[in-house]
């Protein structure tokens, strides 16, 4: 009866994809959407050391891509001052104050003539409107913003373009057009090969595209293709942001997950155990539960029962001490089969 009830594990078992999205989870939440605010880079801070907010676990600096530089920061201090206001309350999830900031910093943009800066305000404007899940306003606001791009004569493959675009595809994948969502991931695939290999901003930004087309390849359920883009993904933040970070231990933890979904079991623990080990080594600790609450089912599938309550055990404790109710829900929904399990005996 335990192989039987084992064999029907793989129909049931709930992931956790720290990102909230994967294969079977089509729930939209704000803690998936909040990964594609921009955020300020301190100009003192190295920039392996930027926040992971924009792109999700990847740390880009749009600031600078816009035509900002130390120099305009001085200059423009009171719009630089309000902009990082913004985004400061829409980090807090206050959407209203965020609104009213922006549309000051953008009435203060247009009397100083200042098309960075306009620029900029509307793709807050944009991200704001992606954090409350209004993706037609966004989509609009976006598109606002690349088509001021390309009326100044920036390229195709410019990476502002490319990244104004791939939001765009993202956009097409939560309303649910794939066919327009997939266009729009292979047009950024392509236009990030054309950039120089060593540009460390082209780099990071060909992760994050390989990143993102993962993701909506498992909400296509298309788990093998994932895997390729997600081991690339992981690769480019080895080479450019080293592996000991909690970057690498978010990949690893869906490398785990999509290596189990293709059958792989080995490859699912050996990537779970990694992240496991990098993640008791960062400083912000919040999600690794769940990589333990993950490599306990991975475990309880190969019927590996008491190693797997071990695993479960821990991302419990992990969730509670860091208050993270995704860690404590995946703990509990863990303990659930195998108590589902051990009655079937």
């Amino acid at each position: 009866m335990l192989r039987y009830i084992i064999k029907l594990i793989p129909a049931t078992l709930k992931f956790q994809y720290i990102r909230n999205y994967g294969a079977e989870s089509k729930k939209i939440t704000k803690a998936f959407l909040r990964y594609s605010s921009i955020s300020f880079k301190n100009k003192n801070k190295s920039y392996y050391e930027s926040p992971p907010a924009f792109f999700g676990i990847w740390g880009i600096n749009i600031l600078t891509w816009l035509g900002f530089t130390s120099g305009d920061e001085e200059k423009e201090s009171e719009l630089i001052k309000i902009l990082k206001r913004a985004v400061l309350c829409m980090k807090k999830e206050q959407y209203n104050a965020a609104e009213q900031l922006l549309h000051l910093a953008l009435k203060i943009a247009q009397e100083q003539q200042n098309e960075q800066g306009i620029i900029y305000c509307f793709d807050l404007m944009a991200n704001l409107a992606l954090e409350q899940l209004i993706f037609d306003k966004a989509e609009k606001l976006f598109v606002a913003v690349l088509q001021i791009l390309l009326s100044k004569g920036v390229q195709q493959n410019d990476l502002k373009v490319i990244h104004i675009s791939l939001k765009l595809a993202r956009i097409a994948q939560l309303k649910a057009e794939m066919e327009k969502a997939e266009l729009g991931y292979q047009w950024c695939l392509e236009k990030i090969k054309e950039q120089k290999i060593d540009n460390l901003d082209a780099q990071v930004l060909s992760g994050v595209i390989q990143d993102w087309y993962a993701q909506f390849l498992l909400d296509k359920g298309d788990t093998e293709k994932a895997l390729t883009f997600l081991k690339g993904a992981y690769e480019v933040c080895e080479e450019t942001m080293g592996s000991h970070n909690e970057k690498s231990m978010l990949l690893l933890n869906d490398l785990g997950i999509t290596s189990f979904r293709a059958g792989d079991m080995v490859n699912a623990e050996n990537y779970l155990n990694k992240g496991i080990k990098i993640g008791h080594k960062v400083d912000d600790q919040t999600h690794v539960g769940v990589l333990h609450a993950n490599l306990g089912l991975v475990l309880l599938h190969q019927g590996i029962i008491k190693q797997a309550e071990k695993y479960c055990v821990e991302a419990l404790k992990l969730g509670t001490k860091n208050k993270n109710d995704e860690t404590i829900g995946q703990a509990n929904y863990c303990f659930e089969q195998i108590k589902l399990i051990l009655e079937n005996k």
